[in-house]
Formats: C-alpha cells, structure tokens, sequence
C-alpha cells in the first residue's frame, strides 16, 4: 500500500529533523469530519469523467455525502513541525448516454470518481503564542484516483455490458498555510490555504465487449498530472488542555485545468494535543 511508504519517509523526517528527540515535542492528532457537495462543470475532461461525450444525457450525482474528510498528524519541535495528513473528497457518481457510431442504438455509462490525497510537509510557525500565528509550509503529495465505468448497450447492439477501470498514482509537490487567531478566551478563528499539483501514469483496463472496441481485455496507460487548491475557515474552541472542537467550512476546487469536480460544505474538526 502506498500509505505504507509515506508513513516510512514520516518517520525518517521526524528523525532526521530532530523532533522525536526534542526535550518537549508538541503532538496534535486532527481529524474532520464533513457533508461535501460536489459540483460538476460542464467543461470538466479528466480521464473519462467527460461531460462533453455525453451531449444528450448527463446526470452526475450532486448530493451532499458525510464521512470523514481529513486527518493529520503535527509533531512540532523547537523550530520545525513535521506533517503528515491524509484527505477523502466525496465520491463522484454520473450516469450518462451517447450513441454508437453505425447506429447501433445508445449506451448508458454509470461513471464513479474515488480519491485519495497524501501529503508529508515540513513546515514553521510564525506567531507570539501556539494560537496566534501562522505555520507556512510545503511538502510532497500523493493522489491515489480511482475510475470505474460499466456501460450497458441498447439490446438491439447484440453487445454485451462491459466493465472499465483505470488507476493513476500521481505524485507531486503541496503548500499551504495554517493560521489562527484568539478572539476570547477559549476561542480562536483559523484558517487553511492550501495548493497541491502532481503527475503521474494512468493506467486503463478495458474488458471484453467494450463498446466500439476491440475483444479482449488490455491495458493502456498514459501521463496524466491534476492540480487543485482548497481552503478551511473556522471556529474553534479550546475545551480542554488537550481536545480542541472547530466547526466551520471546507471548499476543495479541483476544477482547474478541466479537472473533475468542485466540494464544499460545513466540516467538524476534533484536535487532541499531547
């Protein structure tokens, strides 16, 4: 699994920086939870999520879906904080018709988009005290970006339904700036400004049947490369020594460059500081 390699690089920053044996380490384990509503633009083209093939017919799923967004992982030292993050967009589903060439009748394509994001960033905090500043950082990144359609021809083709998958591990560069400000005692308004690009290879597995292909399954593969930007904004209160509650808004743009699809919507974040 290509978490396994990042979590090793983790530990090898940490060592390297001199955070596991500094006198006092500051520990924060984040983790947020949201209701994300993805929005499709009609000139999104990145791998077969492609509105502009389906001129006809284009229904992509729009509907809010909670779970986990993000989790994070910040151990800090006398000048350096080390972090290691990981980030779930929603799940993009699309259903979508266009017609064979020679007539043989449409074929309705159910589309799905999963994601996965590693980051692993080295960053410094600027500021008077632990909550009033901000920490600059940049770091790798890796987006694990999954595709499956299952295309269903009109029972006049004589086709069968076929099945396509295609992978892309693309890897890349991500910075970004975390802030925060007191505004009362136990309150403080944060913020997080982030931009990721990466590159990588694509690789598509189309099966038999597949609609205007050859027979046989095969694989194909390409180089393909994504960028995206993002943004919190929140309210976060200090209800313990060591259990931070925020409650606040996510937006991920993931648009850029004819990219799939845009998230926003409220989050909750839970933070524990050891």
């Amino acid at each position: 699994m290509k978490l396994s390699r990042i979590l090793i690089v983790f530990v090898i920053a940490v060592q390297a920086g001199g955070l596991a044996t500094a006198s006092d380490p500051r520990v924060v384990v984040e983790v947020a939870v949201a209701n994300q509503r993805p929005s499709v633009p009609s000139g999104a083209n990145w791998g077969w999520w492609n509105p502009s093939k389906y001129p006809d017919s284009w229904d992509p799923d729009e509907s809010a879906s909670f779970g986990v967004a993000d989790a994070r992982l910040l151990v800090s030292g006398e000048t350096y904080t080390v972090i290691l993050a990981g980030e779930w967009t929603s799940t993009l589903d699309a259903v979508g018709t266009y017609d064979l060439d020679g007539g043989d009748g449409p074929v309705t394509d159910s589309l799905r988009l999963k994601t996965q994001i590693y980051d692993l960033g080295l960053g410094m905090w600027l500021g008077n005290d632990a909550r009033n500043g901000a920490m600059p950082w940049i770091g790798a990144t890796y987006m694990d970006i999954g595709e499956q359609v299952t295309s269903v021809p009109s029972p006049d083709s004589g086709l069968s339904q076929s099945d396509k998958r295609a992978d892309s591990g693309l890897w890349g560069v991500a910075a970004g700036v975390d802030g925060s400000v007191t505004v009362w005692s136990s309150l403080d308004v944060t913020g997080r400004l982030l931009v990721r690009w990466a590159t990588g290879t694509r690789r598509a597995t189309l099966s038999p049947e597949d609609p205007g292909g050859a027979g046989g399954e095969w694989t194909v593969s390409d180089s393909i490369d994504h960028w995206m930007w993002g943004v919190d904004v929140g309210l976060r209160w200090h209800a313990t020594r060591v259990i931070q509650i925020e409650a606040g808004w996510r937006f991920r743009d993931r648009s850029l460059d004819a990219g799939p699809a845009t998230f926003g919507g409220p989050q909750i974040k839970v933070a524990f500081e050891f």
